[in-house]
């Protein structure tokens, strides 16, 4: 590897200043970009502000242990691989968070060559340019909302963005944000739905330190940590009761205090909130509150799905080529006549999310420089067999189905097959288990 701007950034969490001092170098040497902290604490304001492209973690911490620092950072750990280091009486631990859905392990002593290709095959540099992420804007359907989002997005009102999983809520989030007047403030997203319940009050506020047992220092939350910018809420409708007050305190006034402080701190960012559930229906079972769904929607925005942004499918499918042809070092393939035409009647039920799913499986099992039908969607088949069972056989053979094919698409890599199906790891894997034994 080259040192380079592109280079991959490897957040290395390790408190022995000699381990890491060595790694550290050792990395920088092999043209790659470390970053060396100390603690649990340090990681995660480290995730936050400047998201790497692999984490490589001791599993004993002076604030808490590697798992302790693994659920508190799985909302930010989005599709970062992460690989911890262990002895070999840690060694149960570490198979536990391989099956949560972290990467890999190392046993100490490693051999350095060892990590280096664990890091090489799946760090994914950065890229840049123009076409490094998918866009709103290119149809109609999406040429309002980018009109909508332009308007709203010198004004710091709150905004809710509603549509089904994988159609883009975050990158209208991202835009919201770069089109602010605080483009370079940070920009925090959180997964509501991922976040142990038992952390969430800490998470969102902070803490002081010896605020509860365990708190060794004092930590920045979600709020303090996104400033003057955007803090977005993904599956905010799956915030407890208790959260939901908070919040509805931080949207009319801006105040709060960490857990265990004295003063309070003020929040004169924005909050930009995302859903696929329906609140009405939440607000109605009383799940969720009134009063909060009224303030996070002051300004209410629908992202439609794929399946009603027929201009935008080929393109959008280009540009994730593109992008993963990138970061699989391999040649860009075309999409011939029968692909780009079973993409645009395809139904996508999992919109951007199982179009990417899909093309990083064609291109992982295809070696020619076309892309064909038959190679993004292999289970369309003239030949196949009538389905002989129940409905809900045949719905968990589908579901079965897809986590495999996402699995086999990520090249076995379980945080990033959850990303792309818009579930937990942890929910992967469980719901994986279940199905195979079923």
């Amino acid at each position: 590897m080259n040192a380079q701007a592109g280079a991959a950034r490897v957040l290395v969490i390790e408190d022995d200043a000699v381990l890491g001092g060595a790694l550290v170098q050792r990395l920088r040497l092999e043209g790659l970009r470390p970053q060396l902290v100390g603690s649990c604490a340090q990681a995660l304001q480290a995730l936050r502000r400047d998201p790497p492209d692999f984490v490589l973690a001791d599993i004993r911490l002076p604030d808490g242990s590697g798992e302790d620092c693994y659920r508190q950072a799985l909302p930010h750990l989005g599709r970062t691989p992460i690989i911890f280091m262990t002895a070999h009486a840690d060694l149960q631990q570490a198979v536990r968070l391989v099956r949560a859905g972290a990467d890999d392990y190392l046993t100490k002593p490693f051999d350095i060559e060892v990590l280096l290709d664990r890091i090489r095959e799946l760090a994914t540099p950065p890229t840049s340019g123009a076409e490094s992420a998918p866009r709103l804007g290119l149809s109609p359907a999406t040429g309002r909302l980018a009109a909508d989002i332009e308007r709203l997005a010198k004004v710091n009102t709150p905004v809710l963005l509603r549509g089904e999983t994988g159609v883009g809520k975050e990158v209208a989030a991202k835009m919201l944000h770069a089109l602010s007047r605080q483009p370079d403030a940070p920009f925090v997203a959180v997964n509501c739905a991922a976040i142990p319940s038992e952390l969430m009050e800490s998470q969102f506020f902070g803490h002081e330190r010896g605020a509860f047992t365990g708190a060794l220092q004092q930590h920045v939350g979600y709020f303090e940590e996104a400033g003057e910018g955007t803090l977005f809420l993904d599956e905010v409708g799956e915030l407890p009761a208790r959260l939901q007050g908070a919040l509805l305190r931080v949207l009319e006034d801006g105040g709060f205090r960490r857990v265990g402080g004295r003063s309070d701190l003020r929040f004169r960012g924005r909050i930009v909130a995302a859903t696929n559930a329906d609140l009405q229906q939440r607000i109605a079972a009383r799940e969720f509150r009134e009063d909060l769904y009224y303030r996070l929607a002051v300004v209410e925005l629908h992202v439609p799905p794929l399946r009603e942004r027929k201009d935008e499918i080929v393109p959008l499918a280009e540009i994730l080529l593109r992008r993963a042809c990138v970061a699989m070092g391999i040649p860009v393939p075309a999409l011939d006549d029968s692909a780009i035409a079973a993409c645009k009647a395809h139904r996508w039920p999992g919109n951007v999310r199982e179009l990417r799913n899909r093309l990083e499986r064609a291109l992982a099992l295809t070696e020619s420089g076309i892309l064909r039908a038959a190679d993004i969607f292999p289970e369309y088949t003239l030949d196949a067999p009538p389905h002989r069972g129940s409905l809900a056989d045949a719905r968990a053979q589908a579901e079965l189905e897809s986590i495999e094919q996402a699995l086999e698409a990520s090249g076995g890599r379980i945080a990033e097959a959850a990303h792309q199906l818009g579930i937990s790891r942890t929910t992967l894997w469980k719901r994986r288990r279940d199905l195979r034994r079923s």
